[in-house]
């Protein structure tokens, strides 16, 4: 064993070349696999159960799957039952750290202290809907937050 190599002196391999095109494959499959993961995280809705490593079986031309692959969360169904309207408006930014002050247990206390929060953002371009569709899901908590994450996927397009 040597300072730069902890497994000890090396072996002869009288078939070098050989050993190298096969190593070369193998990292350029490891490659090819990890390009097709990263498409398949750019576009995480198409191919859902292609992208989950526990239903690829290690074949010939797959890479072997790390401990990473069993253990990244898989996203089916995590999209929000609200539908957020686009905005044109190019300077739209909302901080939803401080919506959670206004956080109530009465329903209608809740609603009004919600709208008139929402009330003091104007911005140009921008009318209260989507405003108020994108700080809603933030002034929820405990049951109120899993009832709007129960309801149907783009079930409230309005806030009316």
């Amino acid at each position: 064993m040597t300072r730069r190599n902890p497994r000890g002196p090396l072996t002869f391999d009288s078939q070098i070349k050989a050993t190298a095109r096969r190593n070369h494959r193998e990292t350029r499959r490891a490659l090819d696999y990890t390009e097709r993961e990263e498409e398949n995280r750019d576009n995480p809705t198409e191919g859902m159960d292609e992208n989950n490593p526990r239903t690829h079986d290690v074949g010939e031309n797959n890479a072997p799957h790390t401990m990473f692959d069993y253990a990244k969360p898989h996203l089916t169904g995590a999209e929000s039952s609200i539908i957020r309207p686009t905005i044109s408006a190019n300077n739209f930014e909302l901080k939803p750290n401080t919506i959670q002050m206004i956080q109530q247990t009465k329903i209608q206390t809740h609603i009004a202290n919600f709208l008139e929060f929402c009330d003091t953002f104007k911005i140009n371009g921008v009318s209260d809907d989507p405003i108020r569709l994108r700080l809603f899901p933030f002034s929820l908590r405990n049951k109120a937050k899993q009832w709007l994450n129960s309801l149907q996927r783009g079930s409230i397009t309005t806030w009316d």
